[in-house]
């Protein structure tokens, strides 16, 4: 069950250029993850969600396209936006 804020849209988003990680919260108050789901790739993406099964944020460890497509493909069919910026965020 998937209930973000009330646009889908991401409330904040973090990433770790030394860990070429990212996360897209999707909660207010970047809540408190209870449960993590892999996505794809054995975690690669993944989705957290709080003890009352809203989800809190997606997690992408890497911005290959590949990854992203991913990431923003879960996030399409959850209802939820995803943003377009992140890929080549890392240097090639």
């Amino acid at each position: 069950m998937i209930h973000p804020n009330s646009e889908g849209n991401p409330t904040s988003i973090r990433i770790d250029l030394e860990a070429g990680a990212g996360y897209i919260y999707y909660s207010n108050g970047e809540g408190r993850s209870a449960r993590t789901v892999d996505v794809w790739k054995d975690g690669q993406v993944a989705a957290d969600y709080d003890e009352s099964g809203k989800l809190v944020g997606i997690e992408v460890l890497g911005f290959d396209l590949e990854t992203l497509s991913h990431a923003r493909r879960f996030a399409r069919e959850a209802g939820l936006s995803f943003p377009v910026h992140l890929e080549g965020v890392l240097p090639a």
